[in-house]
């Protein structure tokens, strides 16, 4: 049992060590190659496009005991270290970008697997600590930002895949390690098809929407860190941006499993989306770095709140022969959010400015906070 709760967190490092590199400095490192922001964001947004594709399939491979869960986990590991591998060895422009485009495909699919393996687990039987392991994670995130900053800083932007294939390492071996067992509820019940899902959860499909709109200012925020880092003053300071946006929000996670004994999963979706909404104006509207700074207290009640309370929200509202299903939708909202930040962020910088970007992007959280609420239904405790 220990075993498995060490191995989760063991996966969960994996993932968020892998954002805090490949997703976070995916602009500087592509930005770097040559090529324009509005390039980037269109390539990065088709990349984004392909993954929100590949992540029901995979579900339905899952769901039809085609593959197992592990496989699964193993495939995108592999793929996101062969890329990695790869890159510092590449200097065509066309090669580097197509390279970078298939690992960032792995990257925005992992979450949904890494979330459904730890739900799975935990409804078969096992003691992990889904707060706990996502605690970790997100502590490794910060440290893992602010560290690729510094190894830019000190060897350049090659830095970026060399620093990743670590932490596909660590999430090939905790796979490879993981207990078969914990894939039991996958295998019992026959999962529904995609139109039942969705006609027997109504409300929960129509929250999508919501999550999908809240996530492309967030994601915005996060593919355009580094310009609006330079738009506030310092461009280099990206890496403490993530890193103090990151550890803000560890006592959040940690602690989760006990504030759900003061409110439902619901409730602090709803909360969340508040928060998410505030990083994005305050930020705007904060002057210098050290506002830009201060904006990341938001993170301990807006991504810190959502990065857990929706896996467990969809692991409550759907039943268990959903499971798999119901993060991968979660995901999938979250990875259209991504797709339509990375289309229009960069795109607007170049057309508009940075500030402006921020005054559109500000109003689209606010309706997407605004939906949250009408759709948001009150979770069922299993």
């Amino acid at each position: 049992m220990k075993k498995a709760n060490l191995l989760y967190i063991a996966l969960q490092i994996a993932l968020w060590g892998i954002y805090g590199v490949l997703y976070s400095y995916a602009n500087r490192y592509l930005l770097s190659v040559g090529l324009s922001s509005t390039i980037t964001g269109v390539l990065l947004a088709l990349a984004t496009a392909v993954a929100f594709v590949l992540q029901p399939v995979l579900t339905s491979v899952i769901d039809k005991n085609k593959l197992p869960l592990k496989g699964v986990l193993l495939i995108l590991s592999s793929l996101m270290l062969l890329c990695s591998a790869i890159l510092p060895f590449t200097s065509d422009i066309s090669i580097t970008s197509l390279i970078y485009a298939v690992a960032y495909v792995g990257v925005v699919v992992y979450p949904a697997f890494i979330n459904s393996m730890g739900m799975v687990a935990i409804k078969s039987g096992y003691k992990v600590n889904f707060g706990l392991a996502r605690g970790v994670g997100a502590f490794a995130f910060g440290v893992t930002a602010f560290l690729t900053g510094k190894l830019i800083e000190v060897f350049g932007e090659v830095a970026v895949p060399c620093f990743a294939i670590l932490f596909c390492f660590i999430g090939i071996a905790s796979t490879l390690c993981f207990p078969k067992g914990a894939e039991a509820i996958t295998k019992k019940e026959k999962a529904s098809h995609i139109t039942e899902f969705f006609k027997r959860n109504k409300k929960f499909t129509a929250m999508l929407f919501a999550v999908a709109i809240l996530n492309i200012g967030h994601n915005i925020l996060g593919n355009c860190m580094y310009q609006i880092s330079v738009f506030k003053g310092d461009g280099n300071a990206q890496g403490a941006v993530l890193m103090i946006s990151t550890i803000i929000e560890i006592p959040t996670i940690v602690l989760f499993t006990k504030l759900l004994k003061l409110a439902s999963s619901g409730t602090y979706m709803r909360i969340s989306g508040v928060f998410f909404t505030l990083r994005i104006i305050f930020t705007l509207i904060l002057p210098g770095i050290w506002g830009l700074y201060i904006a990341q207290i938001c993170q301990i009640a807006g991504y810190a709140l959502y990065t857990v309370c929706s896996v467990y929200y969809a692991g409550e509202v759907v039943s268990n022969k959903d499971t798999v299903k119901g993060q991968a939708y979660i995901c999938s909202a979250n990875t259209v959010g991504c797709l339509i930040a990375h289309l229009s962020g960069g795109a607007m910088i170049d057309t508009f400015g940075t500030e402006n970007m921020l005054i559109v992007t500000s109003v689209i959280s606010v309706i997407g906070m605004t939906m949250l609420f009408f759709t948001t239904e009150k979770s069922k405790k299993h």
